[in-house]
C-alpha cells in the first residue's frame, strides 16, 4: 500500500515539474515580440541602398539601377480598417546628388497584437507573425486575390517561415548581432541559364534586426519566355522585376 501511494506521489510530482517547465518554456517564447525587431514611431527613418532589377531593349536585356531610399514612419493614422497604423514614406535621390530627395512612394504599415500588416501598392502582407522561432509558418500572402489578376498569381500560397533566430547578420558592411530572416519564397522552375526554354524565378526574403527593423531585403519575380512570334529571340515578361534593399544607417 505504502508502495503504491509512494508510486503515485512520484508520478504527480514528475507531471508537476514537466508543466512548470512547459511554461518557462512558453515563457521564453513569448519574451520574442515583434515590436523588438519592428519598432514603429513617428520621425524615424531607415536609409538603403536600393537596387532595382528592370528589362530593357523590348524586354531583352536585363540591368540593375541603383539609388539611395529613407523610409520615414511619416505618421500615425487609421487604416482602413479602422485600426491603428503608420503611414511611411518612401523619398529617394540618385547614387550621386546627395542633396535632392524626392517621394517615390507610400506604405502602410499596421501593428496588430500577434502580427504586422503592411500595405505595399495596394497588396496587403502579413509581414511578420508571432511567435518568433524557426519552426513557425504562415500564410503571408492570404489577403491578396491572386486568382481574379494573372499578374499576381506567382503571388498564390506562399508560406513564410522564420529561420536563423536571434544569429547575427552583416548588411551593408554593418554586422546586427540579433536577427532573423522571414524566408517567403524560393522557387526556380527550369535553368536561368538556358534561354532556350521557359523559365521562372520567384525568391523572396527579408533580415529584420533587433531594435532597428528590417536590414536587408531580396524580392525577384522574373518569368523567360522562349522565342516566339512576338519575341523572335526570346524576352522576359512584363511583370518580371526585382528590388533589393540593404542597409546603410538609421537614425
Amino acid at each position: 500500500m505504502h508502495k503504491r501511494i509512494g508510486y503515485w506521489i512520484g508520478a504527480i510530482a514528475l507531471i508537476v515539474h514537466l508543466g512548470m517547465g512547459c511554461g518557462k518554456e512558453t515563457e521564453e517564447l513569448a519574451t520574442e515580440k515583434i515590436s523588438e525587431y519592428y519598432p514603429l514611431q513617428v520621425g524615424k527613418f531607415i536609409t538603403y541602398q536600393l537596387d532595382s532589377t528592370v528589362y530593357l531593349n523590348l524586354n531583352t536585356v536585363k540591368a540593375v539601377n541603383s539609388y539611395i531610399v529613407q523610409d520615414w514612419v511619416d505618421a500615425e493614422i487609421t487604416d482602413n480598417l479602422g485600426r491603428k497604423a503608420y503611414r511611411i514614406r518612401r523619398m529617394i535621390r540618385s547614387n550621386t546628388d546627395t542633396t535632392q530627395w524626392t517621394d517615390n512612394a507610400t506604405f502602410i504599415a499596421t501593428p496588430l497584437d500577434k502580427s504586422v500588416e503592411y500595405v505595399d501598392n495596394n497588396l496587403r502582407f502579413i509581414k511578420l507573425q508571432e511567435p518568433i522561432r524557426a519552426d513557425f509558418t504562415w500564410k503571408g500572402n492570404s489577403y491578396i486575390n491572386t486568382f481574379s489578376d494573372e499578374n499576381l498569381q506567382f503571388l498564390d500560397n506562399w508560406e513564410y517561415f522564420y529561420e536563423n533566430v536571434g544569429q547575427s547578420y552583416i548588411a551593408g558592411g554593418k554586422n546586427f548581432p540579433e536577427t532573423f530572416v522571414v524566408q517567403q519564397r524560393d522557387e526556380v522552375i527550369n535553368d536561368p541559364g538556358d534561354k532556350t526554354v521557359l523559365f521562372s524565378v520567384d525568391r523572396a526574403y527579408e533580415v529584420y534586426a533587433r531594435g532597428i527593423g528590417l536590414v536587408y531585403k531580396e524580392f525577384l519575380h522574373e518569368v523567360w519566355q522562349p522565342s516566339n512570334s512576338t519575341c523572335p529571340g526570346g524576352c522576359y515578361e512584363p511583370t518580371s522585376y526585382g528590388i533589393r534593399l540593404t542597409y546603410l544607417n538609421h537614425n
